[in-house]
C-alpha cells in the first residue's frame, strides 16, 4: 500500500473513531476526541510503532478540524510518549524513545520485550475525601481531591492515585475525558496556570492491599512497584502527592 493510501485509510479510521468518541461523550472537546481516537487506533494496532502519521495539515483537512486542534492533540500524545514529532520527519508512533523533558521521574519498560511501556487506555475517577494518610504530611490538612486512574498498556494494568488540596481545584470544573490520555501534571499545570518543581520521588516494592488490587484490577499476591512523588508549585506551596502502582514481575523501572 502506498503512503498516500495508508494516510487515507488512517484518516477514514479516525473519522469513525471521532464519531464514536463524540457519541460516547458529546461534551468533550474536539482536541480530546482526536487524542482518544488516536489512542484507540494505537491500542488496537491500527498504527504500528515507527509508522509515520499523515501530516498535521492533512489530518486537519481530512478530519475537518482546525490545525491548532490537531497540533494540540498531538502535543498531548507527545507528552505521554506515544508519538514522536521531529522537524523534517513528521510524526511517528513512538517505539523506544529516550526519556524526554516532560517525563520527570521514571519510565517503565516491558520485561518481556524490553520496550517502553505505552499506555493506551486510561479510566479516570475524581472524588473528594477528608481521609488523612501519607499525603497529609506533604499537602497539609484536607479536604483533598483524588484523581484515581487505572492505566493499561501492552495488556498490563497499572494504578495511580493523585491527591491535591481541594483549595487548588474545583472538581465540578473537571471534565473527566480531559484527564484521559494526558500527562496529568502538564494538564493540571495548564488548568492552574502555574508551573511546578520537579518531584521528590520514593520507590519501593510491596504487595498491594486488597482494596487497591480490586480498584486497579491487579493481583494482590504479586510484588508491586510503588512510586511515590511529592511535588510543589513554583511559589513553594504543595501541589500533589501521587502513588503509582505497577507489577514488578512484568515491568522494569527505568530512572
Amino acid at each position: 500500500m502506498t503512503k498516500k493510501n495508508q494516510d487515507a485509510a488512517l484518516c477514514s479510521l479516525l473519522i469513525q473513531k471521532l464519531k464514536e468518541e463524540r457519541h460516547r461523550n458529546p461534551q468533550e472537546t474536539k482536541r480530546t476526541a482526536l487524542r482518544l481516537a488516536l489512542m484507540a487506533a494505537i491500542r488496537e494496532g491500527k498504527v504500528k510503532p515507527g509508522e509515520r502519521l499523515p501530516s498535521e495539515s492533512e489530518l486537519a483537512r481530512s478530519l475537518e478540524l482546525s490545525l491548532g486542534t490537531v497540533q494540540s492533540a498531538l502535543g498531548q500524545l507527545q507528552d505521554l510518549g506515544l508519538i514522536v514529532r521531529r522537524r523534517g520527519d513528521g510524526t511517528r508512533i513512538a517505539d523506544a524513545e529516550p526519556l524526554g523533558p516532560n517525563i520527570w521521574h521514571f519510565r517503565f519498560r516491558v520485561a518481556a520485550t524490553n520496550r517502553p511501556l505505552r499506555l493506551t487506555q486510561v479510566k479516570v475517577e475524581v472524588l473528594r475525601t477528608n481521609e488523612r494518610g501519607p499525603w497529609s504530611e506533604h499537602l497539609g490538612p484536607g479536604p483533598y481531591v483524588v484523581i484515581r486512574r487505572r492505566l493499561t498498556g501492552d495488556n498490563i494494568n497499572l494504578g495511580a492515585e493523585m491527591y491535591l488540596p481541594q483549595r487548588l481545584i474545583n472538581i465540578d470544573d473537571i471534565e473527566l475525558s480531559e484527564l484521559e490520555g494526558v500527562n496529568l501534571r502538564i494538564c493540571l499545570e495548564a488548568f492552574l496556570g502555574q508551573r511546578s518543581h520537579q518531584a521528590n520521588t520514593l520507590i519501593a516494592i510491596n504487595h498491594l492491599s486488597l482494596r487497591h488490587a480490586a480498584l486497579f484490577e491487579m493481583r494482590p499476591d504479586n510484588a508491586t512497584f510503588c512510586v511515590t512523588a511529592c511535588t510543589s508549585l513554583g511559589d513553594g506551596s504543595p501541589f500533589y502527592y501521587q502513588d503509582i502502582y505497577a507489577p514488578s514481575d512484568l515491568l522494569i523501572l527505568e530512572i
